[in-house]
């Protein structure tokens, strides 16, 4: 039973995380491709999304904008952030935290630098 409402929230969250990505991405032009499966997400910074060159600077200032807001976030690769939360996570907690994470992406942009 709890395998399964485990199961469950992982398939119905991480669908709900990727379209809240996905609204996201429209509001920001230096977010590329968003990508993930279940709660294992993924999204990547881009100078341009024609050519999907990485901007490498701004994942990193954007993870250090998250962590002051209090939102712990993985680099991935050279250009991307990983979401990982854990498996039972809420929808409430999911939009507290990419609330916080595009105040982040935000902060960047204040500073000129996305």
């Amino acid at each position: 039973m709890i395998k399964n409402s485990i199961i469950q929230n992982v398939a119905e969250v991480g669908e709900y995380t990727l379209d809240a990505l996905s609204e996201i991405q429209a509001r920001h032009p230096s977010i590329g491709q968003v990508r993930g499966k279940g709660l294992m997400i993924g999204f990547e910074f881009v100078e341009d999304r024609q050519t999907r060159k990485p901007t490498y600077n701004l994942r990193d200032l954007v993870l250090e904008q998250a962590f002051q807001h209090r939102l712990l976030t993985l680099g991935c690769g050279e250009s991307a952030i990983r979401i990982s939360p854990p498996l039972i996570i809420s929808r409430d907690l999911i939009d507290e935290g990419l609330e916080i994470l595009e105040a982040a992406i935000n902060d960047t942009k204040e500073e000129g630098l996305e």
